[in-house]
């Protein structure tokens, strides 16, 4: 493994917070806490970001927060604010988690792409919170403050047809993180930021489950990516 990178994750209490801390052992990792996000004025923020090589920012049931309002607020303003805090501070790196729960509604015969994005109304707060997450994060990676890398993840749940091991999920993430997306071999890889885009921060989106026969999302990108094809 390359040198150890200093990695901030919004969650330490949730499950999937649980599964990145888990992923990311060999790296050196510090924690949001929510009572830092209770501040009176945003630069108290920065702080949190001082020496941070990259951050992991929880879209989905990242939060022990239940109430709407509360929700809304985190995965917009919040949102905002500790993105901000991050590109003042330097941040190279965001990891924006997702889900793929944004697209079950759609028909099972329609072939999901990373280029979808969530255009219909929903009920489920989770999925519109992740939903707001995603958008937030995107405008930051378009005024290219930083490198925005959206994982649209599976369940963890050997029962669930887009089911993702923890194993894949950490192969995915180290390889995503010792990766220089502008170097030579990216150009003759075809890496992920890859194509006419000028040399800088951007987004990009990965559908992350495993590869099994019948499986709800086709994962071609991401297996070719972490040489599973």
């Amino acid at each position: 493994m390359k040198k150890k990178k200093n990695i901030l994750i919004s969650s330490s209490s949730t499950k999937i917070g649980k599964i990145l801390s888990k992923s990311l052992s060999n790296h050196n990792l510090k924690f949001i806490e929510e009572n830092s996000l209770n501040y009176k004025d945003t630069k108290e923020l920065n702080n949190i970001f001082q020496n941070i090589d990259i951050y992991f920012h929880i879209g989905y049931k990242g939060t022990s927060l239940n109430k709407n309002e509360d929700l809304i607020d985190f995965h917009t303003r919040k949102t905002y604010d500790l993105l901000y805090a991050a590109g003042e501070e330097n941040v190279e790196r965001i990891f924006s988690i997702s889900t793929l729960n944004l697209f079950l509604d759609i028909e099972s015969n329609l072939t999901v792409t990373e280029n979808w994005e969530l255009s219909f109304p929903v009920d489920d707060i989770d999925i519109l919170c992740a939903n707001l997450s995603e958008k937030v994060c995107k405008e930051f990676a378009r005024d290219q403050v930083f490198e925005v890398i959206n994982l649209r993840l599976g369940e963890i749940d050997e029962n669930s047809d887009y089911r993702l091991s923890e194993s894949k999920l950490s192969k995915s993430i180290e390889k995503f993180i010792e990766y220089d997306f502008y170097s030579e071999q990216s150009k003759l890889t075809r890496g992920p930021f890859n194509s006419a885009r000028k040399k800088g921060p951007n987004w990009i989106n990965y559908h992350l489950q495993d590869t099994f026969e019948g499986q709800r999302f086709l994962t071609n990108k991401i297996d070719n990516f972490i040489g599973e094809s």
